[in-house]
C-alpha cells in the first residue's frame, strides 16, 4: 500500500512540474522573465517523492547498491546468503572495499547517477557460506581483489570440509532446551533492534572494556605483532592485523548477548580470543599459499617438516618406502617431492657407509646469512 501511495504522489508531483515547465516556455515565447518561476520549480523539484526502501534488518538475494540503499535508512543490517559462492562473484572490483568499511562501521560516501551523493554510516553483518572448493575457485580468480581491500582478513572463517557435506544423520541431531531458549533469545534481540530503529533510535548502544580486558588485549596485540613478523606467516598478515580487534568485537557482543552488567570482563576477552583463534587457523588453511601449488611441491613441503618434527636431516634412500608410509604418501609422490627438494637446493644425495641418504639442506636465504657472518 506504501509503494502505491508512493506511486500515486509520484504521478501528481510529475504533473505539477509539467505544468510549470509550460509556463516558463510560455515566458520564453513572450521574453519575459523566468527567475521566479525557475525558483518554483527548483522547489518542486526537490519534493520529488522517493521510491519507498523496504526497511529490513536481514537480507539475502540483494545486491550491493540495494544493500547501501538500505542502509541509508536504517543503522544495521545482516546479509546473510546460502549461496555465498554467487554472491561473491556478482560482486564488483569496488563493492570489495564498501563491504570492509561497512564492516567496520566507517562512514562511506555513496553516490548514485542523477543524485547528490550520501554520506553513509552502517554497521554490516555478513554470513557468506561457500564450499572450500568453490572458495579456492574465486580466490584464484579474485583472491588479490579481496586481500587488497581488506575485506578477505573481516571475514571469521569456519572450515565445513566437503567430504562432511552429505554424510550427516537425522538421527543423530538433538534439539534441547538450550536451543530452544537459544533461539528464543536471538528472536528477541532482533525485535528489540527492529523497535528501536522504527522508534528513530538509530545509534547503536555500546559497550566499554574494563581495566584487566584492556591489559590482555595489548598483551594479545603484541603477540600478534609478533606473529606477524615470522616468514611462515606472512600470508595471514592482515588477518593478524585485526585479529585484536576480532577478539574485542566478540567479547563484546557476547557480553551484551548474556545481558552482563557493567564493562566487558577479562574473562570474556579469554573466551573471545580461544574462539577468534580458531578462526585464524582456519584462515591459515584456506589461504595457505602452498594449496594453490603443483602437489609435487605441496608433497616436498609435507616431507620438510616431517623431517623438522622428527629432528632428522637425513634419511637412507633403501628406507624411501617406509618414510612414504609413515607421511601418508606413495613412493611415486615422495620421489617426486625429493626431486622438487633437489631443484629448490634444499636436499642433496650423499653416500655413507655404501649406502645412500637423502639429506635435508637450509634454505638458502639461511645460508646466506651464514655465508655473510662468515665473510665479516
Amino acid at each position: 500500500m506504501d509503494r502505491h501511495q508512493q506511486q500515486a504522489a509520484h504521478r501528481v508531483w510529475k504533473k505539477r512540474v509539467r505544468r510549470i515547465e509550460d509556463v516558463i516556455k510560455e515566458c520564453l515565447v513572450n521574453g519575459e522573465e523566468t527567475q521566479a518561476i525557475e525558483a518554483l520549480l527548483a522547489n518542486e523539484l526537490a519534493q520529488e517523492p522517493r521510491p519507498i526502501v523496504p526497511q529490513a534488518l536481514l537480507h539475502d538475494d540483494v545486491s550491493v547498491q540495494a544493500l547501501l540503499r538500505s542502509l541509508e535508512q536504517w543503522p544495521v543490517s545482516g546479509w546473510i546468503v546460502d549461496e555465498g559462492a554467487v554472491a561473491l562473484s556478482m560482486l564488483r572490483t569496488k563493492d570489495f572495499p564498501t563491504l570492509a568499511n561497512l564492516s567496520s562501521g566507517k562512514v562511506i560516501q555513496h553516490g548514485r547517477v542523477d543524485e547528490p551523493r550520501m554520506e553513509i554510516r552502517g554497521f554490516l553483518t555478513t554470513l557468506f557460506m561457500v564450499q572450500p572448493s568453490l572458495f579456492n575457485t574465486f580466490c584464484k580468480k579474485r583472491g588479490d581483489e579481496l586481500k587488497a581491500s581488506g575485506l578477505d582478513a573481516r571475514f571469521l572463517y569456519h572450515i565445513v570440509l566437503d567430504k562432511w557435506t552429505g554424510s550427516e544423520d537425522p538421527d543423530d541431531v538433538k534439539t534441547g532446551h538450550a536451543h530452544e531458549q537459544y533461539d528464543e533469545h536471538v528472536t528477541a534481540m532482533l525485535d528489540e533492534l527492529d523497535a528501536c530503529i522504527r522508534t528513530g533510535k538509530k545509534d547503536p548502544s555500546s559497550v566499554a572494556l574494563s581495566r584487566g580486558a584492556k591489559a590482555i588485549l595489548r598483551e594479545l596485540q603484541e603477540r600478534n605483532l609478533s606473529l606477524m613478523a615470522q616468514p611462515d606467516l606472512a600470508h595471514c598478515r592482515d588477518f593478524l592485523a585485526k585479529l585484536t580487534g576480532h577478539i574485542a568485537r566478540m567479547a563484546a557482543k557476547n557480553h551484551v548477548f548474556l545481558g552482563c552488567e557493567g564493562d566487558v570482563s577479562a574473562e570474556l576477552v579469554e573466551m573471545a580470543e580461544q574462539v577468534c583463534w580458531y578462526h585464524f587457523e582456519a584462515y591459515q588453511w584456506m589461504h595457505n599459499p602452498l594449496e594453490q601449488e603443483p602437489r609435487k611441491v605441496r608433497d616436498a613441503a609435507t616431507l620438510v617438516q616431517w623431517m623438522l618434527d622428527h629432528r632428522e636431516r637425513q634419511f637412507a634412500y633403501s628406507q624411501i618406502s617406509k618414510v612414504a608410509m609413515v607421511i601418508g604418501m606413495t613412493v611415486a609422490r615422495l620421489r617426486s617431492a625429493i626431486g622438487e627438494l633437489f631443484h629448490q637446493g634444499r636436499a642433496r644425495m650423499l653416500r655413507l657407509g655404501g649406502e645412500d641418504y637423502i639429506e635435508l639442506l637450509p634454505p638458502r636465504d639461511h645460508l646466506e646469512r651464514i655465508l655473510g657472518d662468515v665473510r665479516l
